[in-house]
């Protein structure tokens, strides 16, 4: 099953048969201490995370401490006027839409209303993964991440790297590679709970980031009870990280891209998986996008398109129902095209 099967399992501990063994970090589960090496780590791992605070400070890319704004006909742009009309029919609680290159909100409604994120947390899973190790690098899928529910049925002992499993827990929703993810590069966090260690750096991420209102609680967004969810957030802060990942690492995204992938592991077997977007081939000129879906957080979907010459918007729905998500999705991304409601 897919990110739309509902698990209350929290996530499993790391297998000692993990092929990433670099040398640990003597690193205790102090949360603080956490911190000042992960952004020491962060600063030097790949090269990539030296632009750390990059989109917030740089006039040229978008800020993901953008203010909010009422839904606006961008006449003064380039690209010509577009908007969202706020009588627009939609299903979601909370909807935030933004304009990358313009840096303005086309549309908001309860916004910074902090809601379940389901599946969407995986975007922060493979981002940490992503910046925190090489994508080459070799895991080996533990028992414990194989005996979870998943659309992707990752055996015990198969070993991909780490873009592979990025790619599978993103267009796939796979819970067994965020798992494995979360096991394995959490590992080099040192201590004794490595998952524990990877949702620390999960979330003092997403503060670096701006992302304040982001809290992550587990590696895939499943609800931990019939109260609590596996990971909270807003609209506005989910729009935020995807255009954080769209600008600094859009590589992540293209397999979010694909109706489907086959996914080869180190013995050359493989996985066939589907996209868990069904507006895949819908949305013009899509550039990347995430599913959710629980109980607790109802159907959620962020997604970012070009509207024509480098002109990215992102669209995050949260709260809506399991079909009514990509409805709301699809609506907007005709009202954006259009132009409609626009002066």
């Amino acid at each position: 099953m897919n990110e739309d099967q509902q698990d209350t399992t929290p996530d499993a501990a790391p297998a000692t048969g993990s092929e990433v063994r670099a040398a640990r970090f003597p690193v205790t589960l102090q949360l603080g201490l956490l911190g000042v090496f992960l952004v020491t780590l962060f600063t030097i791992a790949g090269g990539t995370a030296t632009q750390f605070m990059r989109s917030l400070k740089d006039e040229s890319l978008p800020k993901a401490s953008g203010q909010a704004s009422p839904a606006v006909a961008l006449t003064d742009i380039e690209s010509g006027p577009f908007e969202v009309p706020n009588d627009i029919a939609l299903t979601a609680d909370s909807v935030y839409v933004w304009d990358v290159v313009g840096k303005r909100v086309l549309y908001e409604k309860n916004g910074s209303e902090v809601l379940p994120l389901a599946s969407i947390t995986k975007l922060m899973t493979a981002l940490i993964a992503y910046e925190l190790v090489d994508g080459n690098t070799r895991v080996t899928i533990p028992g414990t991440a194989a005996a979870q529910e998943s659309a992707s049925g990752l055996a015990s002992g198969e070993v991909f790297n780490v873009r592979r499993l990025a790619d599978l827990a993103l267009i796939a929703s796979a819970n067994d590679a965020a798992y494995s993810l979360a096991s394995a590069v959490g590992a080099l966090l040192g201590g004794d709970e490595a998952t524990a260690q990877f949702v620390a750096a999960m979330n003092i991420r997403a503060k670096e980031l701006g992302l304040s209102s982001l809290d992550f609680k587990n590696t895939t967004g499943l609800d931990l009870t019939m109260t609590e969810a596996g990971a909270y957030g807003t609209a506005r802060d989910v729009t935020f990280l995807m255009e954080y990942i769209l600008t600094e690492h859009p590589a992540l995204l293209e397999s979010t891209t694909e109706s489907a992938m086959r996914v080869y592991n180190d013995s050359g077997d493989f996985h066939d998986v589907e996209n868990t977007n069904v507006l895949i081939g819908q949305v013009p000129n899509l550039i990347g996008s995430k599913t959710g879906y629980t109980d607790l957080a109802g159907g959620n979907l962020t997604v970012a398109f070009d509207t024509g010459f480098n002109r990215p918007v992102i669209i995050t729905v949260l709260s809506s129902s399991q079909q009514g998500r990509f409805a709301d999705v699809a609506a907007i991304v005709d009202a954006v095209q259009t132009g409609k409601g626009a002066e």
